[in-house]
């Protein structure tokens, strides 16, 4: 079984702190991707109707797929690793967010399923490898708390 956090893979939700507003709309996010020659994506309407872009590239051995909404504005990201994770968040996502935005909130799949469903973890905006540790040490944290470990891969 594996309990490197960098390896496992789960589904990571961002979002703007309280006192941060990202006011980052649609077409600058469609504008970022018409820059990346590998990059698909798809506008639409979520659950209750607001604005939706589900968005796909390749991101290492991942091809990276997620979902942005401005109102409530949220960068969600499928499943993949910390370290696909980071890369996304880093190079695509941070340069577009306003230069006041200085942390972001965001959890994990296993964050809210242990319990911290409405717990805001911290992330500073900046690029290195701090965000990939933020992003684990986020993964043992919530693991510890909960009494849990990820489950096997199937090549462990």
């Amino acid at each position: 079984m594996t309990t490197d956090p960098a390896g496992y893979a789960t589904p990571w939700y961002f979002a703007p702190a309280p006192d941060q507003p990202w006011d980052l709309a649609v077409e600058r996010v469609i504008a970022s991707l018409e820059q990346r020659s590998d990059a698909r994506w798809r506008a639409g309407e979520g659950f209750r109707g607001e604005p939706l872009l589900e968005v796909w590239f390749p991101i290492g051995p991942w091809l990276f797929q997620g979902s942005y909404t401005p109102r409530p504005p949220s960068l969600g990201i499928r499943i993949c690793d910390a370290r696909a994770a980071a890369e996304a968040w880093t190079t695509w996502f941070l340069p577009q967010l306003p230069a006041h935005v200085s942390s972001v909130v965001f959890n994990t799949e296993d964050g809210v399923e242990n319990g911290y469903a409405d717990v805001d973890f911290v992330l500073a905006c900046r690029v290195g490898r701090d965000v990939v540790d933020t992003l684990t040490d986020h993964l043992r944290h919530v693991w510890r708390a909960g009494g849990t470990s990820p489950p096997p891969r199937a090549d462990d």
